[in-house]
């Protein structure tokens, strides 16, 4: 096997390195339809069903999605590891602290209904109020989790939606009043199965932002021979590898077999068109395993060049990788 070059096995993109620089939190009774397609076919993120209600400013902990995954496993005499293991729970739950004092707040705090009987009036139409039951209910919620990223490179948005579509309140912390900090009323809810979906949570990555990653820019470097070479050979450097020595006069498709000679050039990471030298520069496209990506610049020696006025090898950018 050849030998490996560690930045191209590696593959480290920042570019894919997510933050949630915005997020929302969205909650509806289970009586609203769940989200099932949050994205149109080409990626814009879409208007929410009838019924979800922002939960608005949190503290800047933001959500925490947790699980709480336990295995069964059976051990045996001839081994010190166990020689099977069987998953018996894997639940999610999620937490967050909301800051503002809003209907839909204090309903997912006080287990309160979000719309119809027993739900709060609309801000500022009448008086707020509730009590604790004796028997507290058991209200499965909708919640939606929105968080928004940028393409570093285009600047448009990315999204990642993750739905509970069947969620229960697990916990909440304490509610303390004072004049320093707001009053905050931090809960989590735990996802449970939805019979209709067939599962406790799904996740989408989407968005204009998302989808231009796939169309990143393979990068293209052209090759020109100057000063009217009349013979004799010259010979390209790629990432401290080296090529065999090219004809003065070669075609694109010997400059291609001469690169895919290199340890760490395989056979359709490029390909070149234009040619044949000296007259007409050699264009190489970089794919497969460089595909999208920034490469570094060849270089030439003319050393083995003759004949001509200074014969030399110039190798050019003319399309950056990953823009």
């Amino acid at each position: 096997m050849p030998a490996a070059d560690f930045t191209t096995i590696a593959e480290l993109r920042a570019s894919l390195i997510r933050k949630a620089l915005r997020y929302a939190i969205f909650a509806a009774d289970a009586s609203a339809p769940a989200v099932s397609t949050p994205f149109d076919s080409g990626g814009v993120l879409q208007t929410l069903p009838a019924g979800y209600v922002p939960v608005g400013y949190t503290t800047t902990d933001g959500v925490t999605f947790s699980g709480d995954l336990s295995n069964s496993d059976v051990e045996s005499g001839q081994s010190a590891s166990p020689t099977r293991s069987d998953v018996e729970t894997d639940t999610a739950t999620a937490q967050w602290v909301p800051q503002e004092t809003n209907a839909a707040a204090i309903a997912l705090y006080e287990n309160l209904p979000l719309s119809g009987p027993g739900s709060l009036p609309a801000l500022g139409s009448a008086a707020w109020s509730w009590s604790r039951p004796k028997t507290p209910p058991t209200l499965y919620r909708r919640l939606l989790f929105i968080a928004e990223d940028l393409n570093k490179s285009t600047g448009q948005p990315l999204y990642i939606v993750r739905h509970f579509p069947s969620a229960l309140r697990s916990g909440r912390e304490d509610e303390q009043w004072t004049r320093t900090s707001e009053i905050s009323r931090g809960v989590t809810y735990q996802a449970y199965v939805d019979d209709l979906l067939g599962t406790d949570a799904l996740t989408w990555i989407d968005g204009p932002g998302w989808r231009s990653l796939a169309a990143l820019s393979d990068e293209v470097q052209s090759i020109a021979l100057t000063g009217g070479p009349t013979g004799g050979t010259y010979t390209l450097t790629f990432s401290g590898q080296t090529t065999a020595a090219i004809a003065y006069n070669a075609s694109a498709s010997a400059v291609q077999t001469a690169l895919e000679g290199l340890s760490n050039i395989e056979p359709g990471d490029v390909v070149c068109v234009g040619g044949p030298h000296p007259g007409t520069p050699v264009s190489v496209t970089f794919g497969g395993q460089y595909a999208g990506e920034e490469v570094p610049q060849m270089t030439g020696s003319a050393a083995g060049l003759t004949g001509g006025t200074s014969p030399a090898v110039v190798v050019t950018t003319t399309t950056p990788g990953g823009a």
